[in-house]
């Protein structure tokens, strides 16, 4: 059970990392967001809706995005999101702090490769 919720902790920081990142390049709604990460990565970070959404609201309630409403067609309602000054700074906190863990991670599992190779 420890290791699925290091994981999902993992996972909704990662989220919150590649949301704000890709929301710092342009303003887009939930779909756009989705797609952009999956075309982005490769195919290698989808993001479903059940996971999307709940990070969009909490950093929309921290005060980190913002929405806005644009009618599209006569009946749809397209919600777009945007970074604020607020989430543009903690984006560059988080984004040195992941790279900080990337690299103390690849650190260690380069070195206990090297050292099972020579084994």
């Amino acid at each position: 059970m420890k290791t699925e919720g290091m994981q999902s902790h993992f996972k909704k920081g990662v989220t919150t990392l590649c949301l704000l990142s890709l929301l710092r390049r342009r303003e887009m709604y939930g779909y756009e967001l989705a797609q952009e990460a999956e075309r982005i990565s490769g195919g290698l970070l989808t993001f479903q809706e059940g996971t999307l959404y709940p990070v969009l609201y909490r950093l929309q309630e921290q005060g980190m995005i913002k929405n806005r409403k644009e009618l599209v067609g006569k009946r749809m309602t397209r919600v777009y999101y945007s970074v604020t000054p607020k989430g543009a700074e903690y984006y560059t906190q988080i984004y040195a702090e992941y790279m900080d863990i990337s690299e103390g991670v690849r650190r260690i599992v380069g070195s206990a490769e090297a050292r099972h190779e020579t084994a």
